[in-house]
């Protein structure tokens, strides 16, 4: 298997939008990529006083032209909710503002001109932010995140053609996961989930942790079943998905591209963590140690944050992991990736924490 990649051009976005955006919204329809939504810091960062700003635009990609055009805009800025394909469009589902996290579900699709069309969908049953989805045909599964703004295991499903409400599923088993992935595979007439990646900040009662477990959903069984670990094929060493993308590949393969390193993430997290569940610390000397942390943490340089450069496959047959492609094209996190058969986009993302880009890969799988 090879991987053809290519940037697409920035011209068209302008403002704010220039700057790239991580955790947005996208689908693919009518060979067109749509991008909605998002954030960054426009200005400075969180610690020198800058805040995040989210956004509402909605633009698509024109391949003559290689240019961006407005075609819309969401009802709110928003930004960390999941896009999973339809027959007819696309879901977006949930995420979160500056204010608060979201319960909203929009139906998306391009009308003649192409503007973008956004038709209401029955809300999730609590908010949610930070999730994995994806869609088996057209029933879209929703995964873990932050529900009702508390890390979670929880598991949804709706119909999208005939579904009026979501429908609780079993829970995954284990810590709860931030920024999973949840990727469909349908092998021998049976359709399986796939839940990789993710990480749980920690609580009052359990540590930090950043997850390893591949979990596999067995749609029709309704259970759920570990069958397999991140484990890099030549160390035997753990690897992170948490910020990562991924896709199926012939109904065998799982692609996986880019994600924080995890030595430094779960480093940075207990970090935090150790500071925050710090009872000998008053309010203010808590305040003042994440202050100085997030100064020498957000301040380092790109290469320091090691973000993967590896595109790994993992088959769901063998449960082997191999690296196919070694490059700093897909080192990001919190892109956002939408596929059609063999053909992708990762959408922009974070270089290094607070640092988006604006470019858009493009690529292609060769078999």
């Amino acid at each position: 298997m090879e991987l053809k990649l290519n940037q697409l051009s920035v011209d068209g976005l302008t403002e704010h939008l220039d700057k790239g955006v991580s955790a947005s919204y996208a689908a693919l329809i009518g060979n067109k990529l749509i991008v909605a939504g998002g954030a960054n810091f426009p200005g400075k960062l969180g610690f020198e006083g800058g805040t995040k700003a989210y956004y509402s635009e909605i633009v698509s990609y024109d391949e003559e032209s290689g240019k961006w055009r407005l075609i819309g805009h969401l009802p709110d800025s928003a930004a960390y909710g999941v896009s999973v394909p339809l027959s007819d469009g696309a879901l977006w589902v949930g995420g979160n503002n500056a204010t608060t996290s979201l319960r909203s579900v929009l139906r998306v699709s391009l009308n003649e001109t192409g503007a973008a069309v956004l038709k209401p969908f029955p809300q999730l049953p609590a908010t949610m932010d930070n999730m994995a989805g994806s869609a088996i045909a057209d029933t879209v599964f929703v995964a873990g995140g932050n529900i009702d703004e508390k890390p979670a295991n929880r598991f949804y499903c709706i119909d999208a053609r005939s579904g009026s409400e979501w429908k609780e599923l079993p829970q995954f088993p284990g810590p709860p996961r931030l920024q999973p992935l949840l990727v469909p595979i349908k092998q021998n007439n049976r359709s399986y989930l796939y839940l990789l990646g993710g990480f749980f900040g920690g609580d009052s009662l359990r540590q930090p942790v950043i997850s390893s477990e591949i979990l596999r959903y067995d749609v029709t069984a309704g259970k759920w079943e570990i069958t397999g670990e991140l484990t890099d094929e030549e160390t035997g060493e753990h690897f992170s998905l948490t910020g990562a993308v991924a896709m199926p590949v012939e109904n065998r393969y799982i692609l996986c591209m880019g994600g924080v390193n995890r030595t430094i993430f779960l480093d940075a997290i207990t970090t935090q963590y150790n500071i925050t569940y710090n009872g000998a610390l008053t309010v203010e000397g808590r305040q003042l140690l994440h202050l100085e942390f997030s100064k020498e943490y957000m301040t380092r340089p790109i290469e320091d944050y090691k973000f993967s450069r590896e595109c790994r496959i993992f088959d769901t047959v063998t449960g082997g992991w191999k690296t196919i492609l070694d490059t700093s094209l897909t080192a990001r996190a919190g892109a956002t990736l939408v596929f059609e058969g063999k053909e992708f986009y990762v959408v922009q993302g974070e270089l290094k924490p607070g640092v988006r880009t604006p470019v858009t890969i493009k690529g292609e799988i060769n078999l």
